[in-house]
């Protein structure tokens, strides 16, 4: 007679981590003895806790509320590292997707659990993202947090939020199937360009839905296949054929600026080349596009494409080379994948590469990189940030490296785990001859943080001769409106915080403003103090503003300036 043992926290932990203390949050996964690993298609059914207070400790477990989720290893290239990223999914107990706050970040059904292992130093996802929040701008949320899955420990993860359509996340228009004509038509929709088609089994994607005149792969992400009229993908595929059209035989590519919306471009453009990340310019090629808009007025305003937000970095910051390039690393993505002479056969999308090399629009691109640089993006602001990252993930970097002992050696493609988890066959993944290795930067995870921090400071002062910038010496302003809220402040107790927070309502603020000819428009949900301020933190103009749209002419010691808008003593955006 046989018995079924079901691993559980407190059978499977040792008694030393049973009573040690961590400095992160710690999340436990428990799959009930079914397989979790790259042979597992689809995902299985698990538990899941998690435990946020200042301090956590494992035999505290059981106080954590408990949620129903699949999980499932997720990504491409990154499934065949041995420390997995994962996809999660919350149920209720019929089955049906709920959604859920963790670590404080505003409330979904799906999530992301990122498991830094090339990235010996933890942080480039974490980093890359909040540089395009500074620039005022959705990008994903992250935390930091220790996991264990069936008892083991697994190391220091990220909890990062899926790019997807909602009021905290992409907040582009709710598509119906029924919405096939007039404006109702023309938003909102999310979509990546992919370099081949994806194995729906393998990965969090759909297969691409189609392929651009160009020949560029378009993967839907936002409305899903099966909600997806063929009137809407009619309309898109027309849209981006209509862009694309306006390249094709020797054209300049005149009024791009109808189709795609410039700011957001500068903006999503500038980060994947501070980050030299190629991944930025092809798998992570994220786009949204609202509906066309028309006021009770008759006014029109049309849903352009942005860019963004941006998918991951883990091979950024110089994760794949050995020093920060003295090139852009555009021209050379798209020179290794559009090469008529050899390159690597597969074709990206064209029009970006051609709006970056315009002229015009390199003017903006200057322009911008001047104010994110003496602001948000200045080097005091960065260093403060990467130091409050260095001295929250100290501990944590000693039981990582414990668990993931690949300091001072290439890591990545058929490493061994040296802990593997248990229940599981053979991985059946294709193995790559020679597998992508990833060289060590360092012998030590200090050496290897640090290392993000120099060659990023090596590549901005690269960019800043490029543009003719000098950096001041001090920031005029230190963030954007605020798009994350302290939520343990809001919700008035920081010595405990519930997993399901509810106040959400100032994460998703409008707060912009528009240049008309000689006059701002200035649209915001929160009023205050207006200043024009120039690029070394001198006032050019202050005023208070009320919610709303305030409009005023652009006063004479702004003019023929180059100035950085604040609300309340942060940058707003364009």
């Amino acid at each position: 007679m046989f018995k079924t043992l079901v691993c559980t926290i407190a059978l499977c932990l040792s008694a030393g981590a049973f009573a040690q203390i961590y400095d992160l949050p710690i999340v436990f996964i428990d799959t009930k003895g079914r397989c979790l690993s790259t042979n597992v298609r689809n995902k299985i059914p698990a538990t899941i806790k998690v435990l946020d207070g200042k301090t956590n400790n494992v035999a505290d477990s059981s106080k954590a509320k408990q949620y129903d989720i699949g999980i499932k290893v997720r990504g491409s290239l990154s499934r065949t590292f041995p420390k997995h990223n994962y996809s999660i999914e919350f149920h209720d107990s019929t089955g049906k997707d709920i959604n859920v706050s963790l670590l404080g970040l505003p409330p979904s059904d799906d999530w992301i659990l990122l498991g830094p292992y090339v990235d010996k130093s933890m942080v480039r996802n974490s980093f890359g993202h909040w540089l395009f929040r500074q620039t005022g701008r959705y990008s994903p949320r992250t935390k930091h947090f220790d996991l264990y899955i069936n008892g083991a420990y697994r190391g220091v993860y990220v909890l990062a939020e899926r790019i997807k359509r909602g009021k905290y996340r992409v907040d582009v228009n709710k598509l119906k199937e029924t919405d096939t004509e007039g404006e109702n038509l023309t938003g909102g929709y999310i979509w990546t360009f992919d370099l081949a088609k994806r194995d729906k089994e393998t990965s969090d994607e759909t297969e691409f839905e189609f392929s651009t005149s160009g020949g560029a792969n378009v993967t839907l992400h936002y409305p899903i296949t099966k909600k997806l009229a063929n009137e809407q993908k009619e309309y898109l595929k027309n849209y981006l054929n209509d862009l694309e059209a306006l390249f094709k035989d020797g054209k300049n590519g005149n009024e791009y600026e109808n189709y795609v919306d410039v700011a957001s471009t500068v903006d999503f453009m500038l980060l994947q080349e501070l980050a030299q990340n190629t991944k930025g310019y092809y798998s992570n090629l994220f786009m949204h596009k609202s509906k066309d808009k028309t006021d009770e007025q008759g006014h029109k305003t049309a849903g352009k494409i942005t860019l963004g937000p941006p998918g991951n970095f883990y091979i950024a910051f110089n994760n794949d080379r050995n020093e920060a390039d003295s090139n852009w690393t555009i021209e050379q993505t798209y020179k290794a994948f559009n090469n008529p002479d050899g390159g690597i056969g597969l074709r990206l999308a064209e029009w970006p590469l051609k709006i970056w090399k315009d002229s015009i629009f390199q003017i903006e691109v200057s322009k911008r990189w001047a104010e994110l640089r003496s602001g948000v993006w200045h080097t005091k602001v960065m260093d403060a940030y990467l130091d409050s990252l260095k001295t929250y993930l100290k501990n944590a970097a000693d039981r990582n490296f414990k668990r993931w002992p690949n300091l001072g050696k290439a890591s990545g493609q058929n490493d061994e785990d040296p802990e593997p988890m248990k229940a599981c066959g053979a991985t059946q993944l294709p193995v790559m001859n020679p597998a992508i290795m990833i060289e060590s930067k360092a012998d030590t995870w200090d050496g290897e943080f640090e290392y993000v921090r120099k060659t990023t400071k090596e590549r901005i002062a690269w960019m800043d001769k490029q543009f003719g910038f000098t950096e001041p010496a001090s920031p005029v302003v230190f963030e954007p409106i605020i798009h994350e809220p302290d939520w343990r402040a809001e919700m008035g107790d920081t010595s405990k915080v519930s997993i399901e927070a509810n106040n959400f309502s100032r994460l998703s603020p409008t707060n912009y403003f528009a240049i008309n000819g000689k006059h701002l428009e200035i649209h915001t949900d929160i009023g205050g103090t207006f200043a024009i301020v120039d690029l070394n933190g001198a006032v050019l103009y202050k005023t208070r503003i009320k919610a709303g749209l305030t409009t005023l002419k652009i006063p004479s010691k702004a003019r023929n300036k180059h100035w950085i808008a604040t609300l309340n003593g942060k940058m707003m955006n364009r």
